[in-house]
């Protein structure tokens, strides 16, 4: 479990996450918002966003990578859980050259001295 801001969240996670934080713009057919990633991984992310989103839901997303003009978009996520303006999504569909980018990204994030270079 780990707590942010007051709350505490429950995590299951199938990779490693690096906490590192971007932006993000979000957007499930009805509504667009931006929001914050907390902490990255291969396969999904920790958004904080005060749109009105549920568990079950399918976003697109685009995340906007820290100290870059690269931007990594998933064309397909689901929302995993929901808690507060909180939620969790794994990544379905992202194409090979934004997996590409993600992975790179993740990997510099959790080796502080590839950060520095």
């Amino acid at each position: 479990m780990a707590t942010l801001d007051g709350v505490t969240v429950k995590e299951a996670r199938s990779s490693a996450r690096v906490a590192l934080q971007c932006s993000i713009i979000v957007a499930n057919g009805v509504q667009t918002g931006e929001g914050r990633v907390l902490n990255p991984s291969k396969h999904g992310c920790l958004v904080e966003s005060p749109l009105h989103i549920k568990a079950g839901d399918h976003l697109q997303l685009r995340l906007f990578l820290p100290d870059s003009d690269q931007s990594v978009c998933a064309s397909l996520a689901v929302v995993r859980w929901v808690q507060a303006t909180l939620f969790g999504v794994e990544f379905l569909t992202i194409d090979e050259k934004y997996r590409s980018r993600l992975n790179q990204f993740v990997a510099m994030g959790s080796d502080p001295w590839k950060l520095a270079v």
